[in-house]
């Protein structure tokens, strides 16, 4: 009988050391890694935590768990009697919590119920310190947030070389033949790994004292995110098959070809300082290889020399996307599913990031065409004068965006053939096909249909309503031509101007509802929606100026004075959004106003809670919180104001935090500048995932299980003719109750076998 614990019961914590060969290939000369890994990563890196613990060499070493009750810390290992103790308080409804639980320990936990006969741990039962971490704006290390903590406790540096010798295969010498080392054959340091897993233990309960816990709303979300994880996704394992034969001829092809360019000086086009060097011997010089810089050396290098083909070469085969083909392969479990894809609370906003092939870093298409015979309806590349597949001239075609079909005409006849020559007979590219399908391999179960929505430029609307800019409310909740709208306030140009220009007649334009009519006549885009209105609106929503322009390709249409004036022009017709970054003078005069004023004033007045437009600011001990609209709080360690170097008066403000982008400094934990356009950016990010996690829990609640999200994008898989892609939106669309009225809308949905953009 279950004896159900009191509720102040802790939760009890644990830690596993365990072995595996998954992510380890066998030669000759010892182990080495994967193909089409890198030969420095092996072993649960590559392969994932599903696939390393469903290997048939995986077992537990050792394992360490205290129940938090005044019994200390307790050992299993293998050949122990079951820990009956744990198993009771796991029956009752005890908690478990462990440092990256979800990712590991539960897998784990569900290896021994299969294996050894435990008892099973409900999800709603576990815990994971690592995310409360993440939650709190620490690292994801556990060694790294106990130094940033200064905790008491401390990981064993010692842990590596051990798990190096026990949790890993060995390379056999003539010496010693074996291929791993067991805890038995070396007593002593088989101790000391027990050692090392009980401070593991010690290091995570030091942690977890110093953190707050998730609130049960953010609980809920990483429940949900590990049923996502735990779940996962179908993908074409044949495809993905037939995708690295055609990568691996290419890269044959072609780092044979630049052998003979080089003279032997470049084996592979991998070697880029080789490539670097080589190339600057003739009379090309660059300190990088990566896409831009090849694009702008291809055009300004004589087309006819060897250091063009060479870079063409790099070109063709140096894409780090396809390489998403092999952790595709490396990861996914015996049932063709991709697990564990996707990080909780990774970033400081709280989205998630992308794991293994990082779903959500996948390549776009979008620019890239290809033909559609108007004879057959295949599609094929531009290189060809002919159909490559029946024969009619490219007269008979029209050009056309890649797209699903063009994915599926590439992987089911085509790639299939697992025939280099005959890819780049259809496509000519063959490495921008295989680009061109990644996305497409991940697919429905058998039986089942995808559904996908996204929000509609949804963190423009949240900054529209934070900011409570009504004239950017009226566009969301109407037509939602933003770009056209912000063109027109930039340049005076009319906005009936623009929407005569895409086909609209003046008559139409005096409807009510005009948008949802159909333009009269065939229209375009006016150039300065492109030129003018996109630019701006994707550069200058968080207090960008030239620099942010430039980034977005305005150098391709303005100067730098025309830049400057519609930057002004913009703000000028945005002036709650200038409201809302904030500064700390008005005609240079202080004044702490919007967000950046209340960091300000709250940094510089501890526990005192200062709000703008709903949103709290409070330094409490040594973080700055920042409250959200939904209640949850972005947290800013160590928060320090500086006398500004740009203007008098007025104060830096700077923060302790885990930097990931080389952009803002060295990775890892430092000091980081902030401001009123920065704050707002993690604000309106924060907002939207708080939104889309939202309709995510709404979705699972409705039967819609989410396989895929990917920033302000759901994927869900269903049997077939279960739902609807109506539905599916009506769901996304309901807002919480904090965020009622937001004209945030999921559209432009659709239902298919293969996942698409």
């Amino acid at each position: 009988m279950n004896i159900p614990l009191p509720p102040t019961v802790p939760a009890a914590n644990i830690d596993f050391e365990t072995y595996s060969e998954a992510g380890f290939v066998a030669t000759e000369d010892g182990w080495t890694c994967l193909p089409g890994a890198p030969q420095s990563k092996k072993g649960l890196p590559v392969v994932g935590a599903s696939v390393y613990v469903e290997h048939p060499t995986f077992e537990i070493l050792t394992s360490k768990y205290d129940l938090n009750q005044g019994g200390g810390i307790k050992r299993w290992k293998p050949g122990d009697l079951p820990p009956l103790d744990l198993f009771l308080h796991i029956r009752n409804g005890g908690l478990v919590s462990g440092w990256n639980s979800g990712g590991f320990e539960v897998k784990v936990w569900a290896w021994a119920v299969k294996r050894l006969g435990w008892p099973p741990v409900a999800p709603t039962q576990w815990r994971d310190t690592m995310a409360c971490a993440r939650a709190h704006s620490l690292p994801s290390a556990l060694a790294k947030a106990a130094e940033v903590l200064g905790c008491a406790e401390q990981k064993d540096k010692e842990g590596k070389r051990l798990l190096d010798k026990f949790s890993i295969p060995r390379n056999p010498t003539k010496k010693d033949p074996r291929c791993r080392i067991r805890p038995e054959e070396d007593p002593v340091d088989a101790e000391r790994l027990d050692a090392y897993c009980e401070q593991d233990v010690r290091t995570e309960q030091s942690v977890g004292r110093l953190i707050p816990d998730l609130t049960p709303g953010e609980l809920t979300v990483w429940q949900c995110d590990r049923s996502i994880n735990d779940r996962g996704v179908q993908v074409d394992v044949a495809g993905i098959e037939d995708c690295i034969s055609i990568i691996n001829q290419a890269h044959a092809k072609y780092n044979a070809e630049l052998v003979a360019l080089t003279d032997g000086t470049v084996q592979r086009a991998s070697e880029l300082q080789k490539l670097i060097g080589w190339l600057g011997a003739q009379g090309v010089h660059t300190d990088s290889l990566d896409e831009e810089n090849i694009e702008r050396l291809l055009k300004d290098t004589d087309p006819f020399s060897h250091a063009y083909r060479a870079l063409e070469i790099r070109a063709a085969i140096g894409s780090a996307s396809v390489k998403k083909a092999f952790s595709m392969r490396h990861r996914v479990s015996a049932d063709g599913r991709l697990r564990d894809l996707f990080n909780y609370h990774a970033a400081r906003t709280g989205r998630v990031t992308g794991d293994g092939p990082q779903p959500t870093n996948l390549p776009n298409s979008a620019g890239v065409y290809v033909y559609e015979c108007e004879s057959c309806e295949r599609h094929y590349g531009l290189h060809a004068a002919d159909c490559p597949w029946c024969g009619a001239s490219n007269t008979l075609a029209h050009r056309c965006e890649w797209s699903i079909e063009s994915a599926e005409y590439a992987l089911d006849e085509s790639m299939t053939t697992q025939s280099l020559a005959f890819v780049e007979f259809v496509w000519g590219d063959a490495m921008l096909a295989v680009s061109g399908c990644l996305r497409a391999l991940y697919v429905a179960a058998p039986g089942h249909d995808l559904i996908c929505s996204d929000y509609s430029s949804i963190e423009a609307v949240v900054v529209a309503e934070l900011a409570g800019e009504k004239w950017r409310h009226d566009v969301f909740a109407t037509h939602g031509k933003i770009y056209e709208m912000s063109a027109s306030k930039i340049t005076g140009i009319p906005f009936e101007e623009f929407m005569t220009h895409a086909g609209y007649s003046a008559e139409q334009l005096k409807h009510p509802e005009w948008w949802t009519l159909k333009p009269a006549k065939e229209g375009s885009h006016h150039p300065m929606r492109k030129k003018i209105g996109k630019v701006a609106e994707l550069a200058l929503g968080y207090q960008g100026w030239i620099g942010s322009m430039l980034a977005f390709g305005a150098d391709e249409f303005m100067t730098e004075g025309e830049m400057r004036d519609s930057i002004l022009n913009w703000r000028d017709a945005s002036p709650m959004v200038v409201e809302l970054w904030g500064g700390q003078q008005r005609n240079w005069q202080t004044e702490y106003y919007g967000v950046e004023g209340m960091a300000v004033l709250a940094i510089s007045n501890p526990n005192q809670a200062y709000g703008y437009r709903g949103l709290q600011f409070q330094r409490r001990g040594d973080a700055l919180y920042v409250r959200l609209l939904s209640g949850r709080e972005l947290t800013y360690h160590r928060p320090l104001l500086t006398p500004s170097d740009r203007r008098a008066g007025t104060y830096s403000i700077s923060y302790e935090g885990w930097n990931t982008n080389p952009k803002n400094g060295p990775v890892g934990w430092i000091r980081m500048e902030t401001w009123g356009g920065r704050l707002v950016e993690n604000i309106v990010q924060a907002t939207a995932r708080d939104i889309q996690w939202h309709g995510i829990l709404a979705l699972e609640a409705a039967g819609y299980p989410v396989v895929l999200h990917v920033y302000d994008e759901d994927v869900a898989e269903v049997p077939e003719g279960r739902g609807s892609v109506e539905e599916f939106e009506r769901i996304m669309s309901t807002m919480p109750a904090w965020a009622a009225g937001w004209p945030i809308r999921a559209k432009g949905g659709w239902r298919g076998k293969r996942y698409r953009k």
